[in-house]
C-alpha cells in the first residue's frame, strides 16, 4: 500500500496513517477478554498461560496504537493525552477497584495488607509489590482471595503511558525503530515479558511510521505466521518469557488489516475492558448461587459465569465508559491535562516509594 522508502512524518501519507482503522482489533479485544474470563471460571486448559498470553497481546496492542498516537504528536499536545488516557482508563478501573474492595470490605476484615493492597492498586504499582514474598502467601491475603489479581496489567499499561512519552514524544530518541529494537532486545534479555511485549509494539509502530504498511507484504506476513508458531512452540517447551512477546507482537500485526468497523464489532471491542475488570462480578454472583443449589457444576457454571460477565460488562460500559468518552470533552482544558499528567507520575512514583519500604520492613 505504501513505499517502503522512509517518509516524512508530517507528511500527508503519515497522516492518513494515523486515521486508518483495523476493524480485527475490536474483536481481538473481545477474545483476548474472553479468554481470561474463561480461564478464571475454569473453562480452559492451563488457564493461567492462556490468560497471561491474552494479556501479552493487549499490550502489544497498546504498544502499537499508543505508540502510534505518540508518533504523530508533539509536546504541546502532551495534556490532551494525558487527559485522553486518565478518562480512558481511570475512571472505570477506580470503579473496578471500589467495588471489588468494598465487596471484600463487607466480607472479610481489613487489615494493614488489605489496606496495603489498596494503595498498590490505586498507585499503579501492583505489579512491582504485591506478590512479594512469595504468589500463594500474597494471592490467599489479597481481598477476596486474590480476585483482583488481575489489576497488575492496568499498572503495567499505566507505567508504559507515563514513560513512552519521555521517550518519543520528549526526548525523540524513540521515534527511531532501532531505539525500540534496542529497547525490546534490552526487556527480552532481562525477562521483562510484560514490558518486553508493549516495547515490540511501539517498534512495530516505529517501523510503520517510518515505511508505511509494511506489514501487509506477503513477505512479512509469512515472516509473522513463522514468528507466531514458532513462538508458540516455545510457550509449550517452557521458555514462555522468551517466546511469549514475539507471539503477541505476531497476533498484533497479522490482525493489523485496514477497514471499516462495524457497529457490533465496534460495541465487542468497546466491553473488552469493563469485561476484563469487572468479570470476577459474574463468577462471584454464580458461585453464590451455585452454593445453595447442588445441581449446578461445571460446565454450567462456568458458562453462567461467562453469560453474567458479558452482561455486566456491556452495562458498565453503557453506564460508564461510553458516557465518559461522549462528555469528556465538555471538561478538557490544558490545565486539566497537565494536572493529570502531574497526578500520573506522582501516584506511580509515591507508589514505587512507598512499596519499597513497605517490602523492606
Amino acid at each position: 500500500m505504501h513505499s517502503i522508502s522512509k517518509q516524512d512524518p508530517d507528511s500527508k501519507e503519515a497522516a492518513a496513517l494515523r486515521s486508518i482503522e483495523y476493524p480485527i482489533f475490536d474483536w481481538l479485544r473481545f477474545v483476548l477478554a474472553s479468554v481470561v474470563a474463561l480461564g478464571h471460571v475454569g473453562l480452559i486448559f492451563h488457564s493461567d498461560v492462556a490468560g497471561n498470553l491474552a494479556v501479552q497481546v493487549f499490550f502489544s496492542l497498546s504498544g502499537w496504537l499508543i505508540g502510534g498516537i505518540l508518533l504523530s504528536s508533539r509536546i504541546d499536545q502532551m495534556p490532551r493525552f494525558f487527559f485522553n488516557r486518565a478518562t480512558r482508563i481511570w475512571i472505570p478501573y477506580f470503579f473496578a477497584v471500589a467495588a471489588l474492595y468494598l465487596v471484600s470490605a463487607a466480607r472479610e476484615p481489613i487489615t494493614p495488607k488489605w489496606l496495603e493492597f489498596l494503595y498498590y492498586d490505586v498507585t499503579f504499582t501492583h505489579n512491582w509489590f504485591t506478590l512479594w514474598p512469595g504468589a500463594a502467601v500474597a494471592l490467599a491475603q489479597m481481598p477476596l482471595k486474590g480476585t483482583g489479581h488481575g489489576f497488575w496489567s492496568i499498572s503495567v499499561e499505566e507505567q508504559f503511558y507515563l514513560v513512552a512519552p519521555l521517550i518519543i514524544v520528549v526526548s525523540r530518541f524513540g521515534r527511531n525503530p532501532i531505539s525500540w529494537a534496542l529497547i525490546s532486545i534490552a526487556l527480552w534479555c532481562a525477562q521483562l515479558v510484560d514490558f518486553a511485549s508493549i516495547s515490540l509494539g511501539v517498534f512495530a509502530a516505529t517501523l510503520q511510521h517510518s515505511y508505511g504498511n509494511i506489514h501487509l507484504r506477503p513477505w512479512f506476513i509469512a515472516a509473522l505466521v513463522g514468528s507466531a508458531l514458532s513462538s508458540l512452540l516455545m510457550l509449550t517447551a517452557s521458555f514462555y518469557n522468551f517466546g511469549a512477546p514475539f507471539f503477541a507482537i505476531s497476533i498484533v500485526l497479522l490482525c493489523a488489516r485496514p477497514g471499516l468497523r462495524g457497529s457490533t464489532g465496534v460495541f465487542a471491542g468497546a466491553i473488552s475492558y469493563p469485561m476484563y475488570l469487572n468479570h470476577w462480578m459474574g463468577a462471584f454472583a454464580v458461585n453464590a448461587i451455585a452454593k445453595r443449589l447442588d445441581w449446578l457444576t461445571q460446565p454450567f457454571v462456568g458458562l453462567a459465569s461467562f453469560a453474567l460477565a458479558v452482561m455486566i460488562a456491556s452495562t458498565a460500559y453503557l453506564v460508564i465508559d461510553r458516557t465518559v468518552m461522549i462528555r469528556r470533552n465538555d471538561f478538557y482544558s490544558p490545565l486539566v491535562g497537565r494536572t493529570l499528567a502531574i497526578l500520573a507520575y506522582s501516584l506511580v512514583l509515591s507508589g514505587i516509594l512507598g512499596g519499597i519500604l513497605l517490602i523492606s520492613n
